[in-house]
């Protein structure tokens, strides 16, 4: 008989640990520490879970030349401010970082990280802070995506990635989404666990409307017909929007109606299934009330809203009386927001599919002429249209954006043409998240 020899499977590396104390919170949620360390030549450390004036063991998870991060395994000393988690899945589910703390405490460490760091890297001395945009903070999601894990045939699984992992946690309720919304899951997966066709789920897609729920599954094959009638059947019984979008077609299996979301009282978006809105409806009403405020929009001027969507702020520009310019990337989100306009009776906006990343598609839209413009662009920023802007001589520009980093990096090109920061504040459009958005206004004072 033949013996192989298989070598031993060396045991996994366990993350070091260390005991330090924790001096700030950063603009992420983070806990900081090592104030001037990186000058000395050591790294400074970002700790999740820890608060500050904190003693805490952490588990270092990532280790470079200039900064380490970990995560919390015991706190030695706690903070007034820390809070017990109100979810169960807090370890688990990849949603929620910022638990442990007091939500209006980590919105005012945000800002004061987020002060410190835009005078460093904007050079500005005296920031014009607004108060905060907040609202509800648990059960304000009005949109998730449910991932799901079929592979078993004795467990259906359908929930949220997990947190740094690529399994699925199992989701029963979220106290996060709209109740309504998320009185939808246990039975949504009771009905999908007993359907043959529940393997070729992608995911699940839950959406709040004004009006109307709504409930639309990926498929990565055809449904099949005891699929759909399944899925009809508990539509009608729940009265909500069902429809399946998969490789060979979208179709609406039962229509309520078409799903509505206020922007302001006498205005409304009516998104598709995978059409992009906020997922907060009260801060974003908040939102868009703030912005109207800020740019102040007067009949006669003409306003650009540049990454438009669905028309969020171009509706409310256009009832004030501006010539409203909207432009955006996805050419089936212009279509569905110039037909929304006119159901509404608003005609003042010139609707245009242009890609606002490129610079001549800038120059095509910023040739019609601006008093005033407005961005709201994705993560990845505006760089593009904020180097034309800053040559442009328009007088107020307001900028949203939901990724600090790239709005610095943008800020700075127009600071540098002569632009001051007028007015800024934060928007918690996601509480207890590591999300965090911003809106600026900013004019030309030369």
């Amino acid at each position: 008989m033949v013996s192989i020899y298989k070598p031993a499977k060396k045991p996994k590396k366990q993350p070091s640990a260390k005991t330090v104390t924790i001096e700030s919170m950063d603009m992420n949620g983070q806990g900081f520490c090592g104030q001037g360390a990186s000058k000395q030549g050591s790294p400074v450390l970002f700790v999740d879970g820890a608060l500050p004036g904190e003693t805490v063991e952490v588990a270092v998870i990532q280790s470079q030349k200039r900064f380490s991060r970990g995560r919390v395994r015991k706190v030695l000393q706690a903070s007034a401010e820390r809070c017990e988690p109100f979810c169960p899945l807090i370890n688990t589910c990849g949603g929620c970082q910022l638990q442990h703390v007091d939500a209006d405490a980590a919105l005012n460490m945000r800002q004061q990280a987020m002060d410190s760091y835009w005078q460093k890297q904007l050079n500005v001395a005296d920031i014009p802070w607004q108060p905060a945009i907040t609202g509800e903070r648990r059960g304000y999601r009005r949109k998730a995506r449910l991932a799901v894990d079929a592979r078993n045939d004795d467990k259906f699984i359908m929930g949220f990635r997990q947190e740094q992992g690529k399994n699925i946690v199992n989701v029963d309720h979220c106290p996060v989404l709209r109740d309504d919304l998320s009185a939808l899951i246990t039975p949504l997966k009771s009905v999908f666990a007993g359907l043959p066709g529940r393997r070729h789920i992608g995911h699940v897609t839950l959406t709040g409307g004004d009006n109307v729920n709504a409930v639309s599954v990926r498929m990565v094959k055809p449904a099949n017909s005891a699929f759909k009638k399944a899925l009809t059947a508990f539509a009608e019984q729940n009265q909500i929007n069902v429809s399946i979008d998969g490789p060979d077609q979208h179709q609406r299996l039962y229509e309520v109606a078409p799903l509505v979301c206020h922007t302001e009282d006498d205005l409304v978006l009516t998104p598709s299934d995978d059409d992009f809105i906020q997922v907060n409806g009260e801060v974003n009403r908040k939102m868009v009330a703030q912005a109207m405020q800020w740019l102040n929009p007067q009949a006669g001027e003409r306003i650009a809203d540049w990454f438009s969507g669905l028309g969020n702020f171009s509706l409310s520009l256009a009832t004030r009386g501006a010539q409203v310019q909207a432009v955006e990337g996805v050419a089936e989100m212009v279509q569905r927001a110039r037909e929304n306009a006119s159901k509404q009776g608003v005609n003042d906006i010139d609707w245009l599919h242009l890609d606002l990343s490129d610079e001549k598609a800038v120059q095509t839209a910023l040739a019609a002429g601006f008093d005033k413009v407005l961005i709201d662009p994705s993560r990845e920023g505006a760089y593009a249209v904020c180097e034309a802007l800053s040559q442009s001589g328009i007088k107020s520009i307001l900028y949203v954006s939901c990724n600090p980093s790239t709005l610095t990096r943008d800020v700075q090109c127009l600071l540098s043409a002569g632009y001051a920061i007028e007015q800024v504040g934060l928007i918690e459009m996601f509480p207890y998240t590591r999300h965090l958005e911003v809106m600026m206004l900013l004019t030309d004072n030369q």
